[in-house]
């Protein structure tokens, strides 16, 4: 069996893996949300014209959506991150044998020995700022890395987004006709996914084949939903 390789492992799941994780989601996002739409657009039978006009405000919008969202949540995530950490220090200062207790308890939940607890409590409390990373690591279960920068979070992942949105739109800038337009795009997404799951798999350690059939069939089926729905809709509104 082939070892699994520690640089690998601890990217994904470091800040700079977060990053990668947040361009992942935010092309996925892009690619799945456009194509979709776009199905949805060519089976209602507007110009060709119109549907590229309105691929390019779904990217935008699309992307802005992304911005927005991605900066709230990365700021409500810095905000917690801070309120824990300073309540942590004012523990530590105000009620010391309090936050003593909860690192003995905390390392005999490890299954050390009530000595060992002893001990080691003793040795992480000796240094304030070991003993409040430690309690922000095993008691909250926050890492330093958990602080975010939400500008930034929210910029990568609206960039994400909206460059995914390329590749289902690029088919309508060379084609006038609508039908096959969509085919050229759906096309050019399934490829643009394939290609984002292989790069996710090998992040993650995974088989390359994995990550491509998930993300090409997931966007394959939300575009042919969306062929569907923009078929349908029309006559089942105009019926009714």
């Amino acid at each position: 069996m082939t070892p699994v390789s520690s640089d690998h492992t601890e990217l994904w799941h470091s800040a700079h893996g977060r990053r990668i994780r947040d361009v992942v989601l935010g092309m996925n996002d892009g690619i799945v949300t456009v194509v979709s739409f776009l199905g949805g657009l060519t089976g209602s039978a507007i110009s060709p014209r119109s549907v590229l006009l309105a691929g390019i405000m779904t990217g935008v919008a699309g992307s802005l959506s992304m911005f927005f969202g991605g900066y709230l949540s990365s700021k409500s995530e810095s905000d917690f991150f801070k309120r824990e950490r300073d309540r942590e220090w004012r523990e530590i200062h105000e009620l010391p044998q309090m936050e003593r207790n909860e690192v003995m308890e905390i390392l005999e939940r490890m299954e050390f020995t009530p000595e060992e607890a002893s001990i080691f409590t003793a040795r992480i409390t000796s240094n304030p700022h070991v003993w409040h990373d430690f309690m922000m690591k095993e008691e909250l279960g926050i890492l330093e890395s958990s602080s975010a920068n939400p500008l930034l979070d929210g910029g990568w992942l609206g960039l994400s987004f909206l460059l995914g949105s390329i590749p289902p739109i690029f088919p309508y800038f060379l084609e006038n006709n609508t039908g096959k337009a969509f085919n050229g795009s759906l096309l050019v997404s399934i490829l643009a996914l394939a290609i984002l799951g292989i790069f996710k798999s090998r992040l993650t350690r995974e088989p390359l084949y994995k990550g491509a059939i998930e993300m090409s069939i997931l966007g394959g089926i939300a575009a042919i939903l969306g062929l569907f729905t923009g078929s349908l809709l029309p006559r089942f509104l105009h019926l009714q």
